[in-house]
Order: C-alpha cells, then structure tokens, then sequence
C-alpha cells in the first residue's frame, strides 16, 4: 500500500509504540488520527505529526468506555472522510500472580486489550469496506505465545486479540483488507519501565523497531498475505 494520503487509526498513539508508529506514518505521507486519553501527551504528537506535513488529528477520550469507540471513527470520518488503516495499539498491563487477580484487574485487561479493539474494529470497518482496500494490524503480545503467571489477564487478553484477529482476517478478506498481527517482545516503552525498573533497557527493542515492522507490513505487496510476525530482540554474548 502507498502510504501517501492515506487515513490512519491509531490507538494509544501518545507515547510508546503507539507515538512511534503514527510519527512513522506521517513521514510516510499519511494522515493519523492519534486515540489516547491522555490529552496533552496527545497533543504533542499531533504537533509533532503535522511538521511533517500531514493531517494529524488529536481524539483524547478514554476506551473503556463503549460510547467512546463509535466517537473514534465519527470524529475520524468528519476531518479525513475515510479510514484506510486501522492500528489497535493501545494496551494495559498490571502484572498480578494468577491468585491474586482481582476481578476489577480481569475486566480492565480484558476491555482495554479485547473488548476496546474488537469494538473499535466493528465500527471502523463498516467505514472501510467499501474502499477497495486496507489493512487493520493488531499490536499483540509475547506474553500471548508464553503467557507468563506474573501477566495471566494480560496474556489471555492478548491472545484473546489473536483468536479475534483470525476471526477477523476471514471477514475482511472479502472486501480486500488485509488483517495482521504483530507481537512485540520486551520494548522500551514508559509502561515496561515501570512494570519492571530493574531490567536493563539496553536488552529490548526499541519502540522504533515496532513502527518498521508495521511500515512493512502496510507497505508490502498485495501479493503478500503476511498474518502474523513476531519481532524478538535478541544479543549476542560478550
């Protein structure tokens, strides 16, 4: 896919994968609609965005609410006139022992990390089918593959979001959208940092990493069908 005009969803765009994912688009030539709740972070990046030469559009409400989620493609529609990509980045992540997840912990990772995107994606793509193309990529989780007990509700929401990525991807595919997975392992982003403090950054990836893989996911041909990537860092002994 050209990038260049195009209209880009991106969730959780205010910092972390998210903002580097939307910067990446901008550069790229095409106009983000940046979703966070967090609205003077958002604002930034907005900012950020149109120096390089794009629409950029700030959407500051918070996902878990079910109102909200219609409101995302609305305000969308009502500045860029069509959605051509859909990026469900925006995820929370408490680690709790399996024992000691609280009910409130389950509800809040399953509607950020499942509920939200599968909503949002219901909405969005009665907007998109009728372009001819597109692409919806889901920002997964390692924890999806290995779900770890420290991140139980974390790593069942995540591979919730894969179960409804393949449910998806059968949907989408008759009206030429393209559904993808992408599962990131440990990424220099606030959320990690404060997760886990101790660990050395300079053993994950880097935000950057993430956004060059979903660059090419958009970018790659119509002739390639990639459903699923995992980008794991690894290093080299000493």
């Amino acid at each position: 896919m050209d990038l260049k005009n195009k209209n880009a969803i991106i969730t959780g765009a205010s910092r972390g994968i998210g903002k580097a994912i939307a910067l990446a688009l901008a550069a790229e030539g095409c106009n983000v609609a940046l979703v966070s709740r967090s609205e003077t972070e958002l604002n930034k990046v907005c900012a950020e965005a149109k120096t390089l030469g794009v629409q950029a559009l700030a959407i500051a409400l918070d996902m878990e609410k079910m109102s909200n989620l219609e409101q995302v493609v609305d305000k969308t529609l009502a500045i860029f006139t069509k959605i051509d990509i859909l990026i469900n980045n925006a995820g929370y992540c408490v680690p709790a022992e399996f024992l000691e997840v609280s009910e409130e912990q389950y509800d809040k990772h399953f509607f950020i990390n499942l509920k939200a995107p599968f909503f949002l994606t219901q909405y969005a793509l009665n907007a998109m089918k009728g372009n001819g193309e597109g692409h919806i990529i889901n920002i997964s989780s390692t924890a999806a593959l290995e779900i770890p007990a420290f991140h139980s509700a974390y790593g069942a929401s995540k591979l919730g979001l894969v179960g409804f990525s393949k449910a998806l991807y059968q949907t989408c595919k008759e009206y030429n959208i393209k559904v993808s997975v992408v599962y990131p392992h440990f990424t220099d982003t606030q959320m990690l940092r404060d997760i886990d403090p101790h660990v050395a950054p300079d053993k994950w990836m880097s935000t950057g990493d993430i956004a060059d893989t979903v660059l090419f996911l958009l970018k790659s041909s119509n002739k390639m069908i990639i459903k699923e990537i995992v980008p794991i860092a690894f290093q080299t002994e000493r």
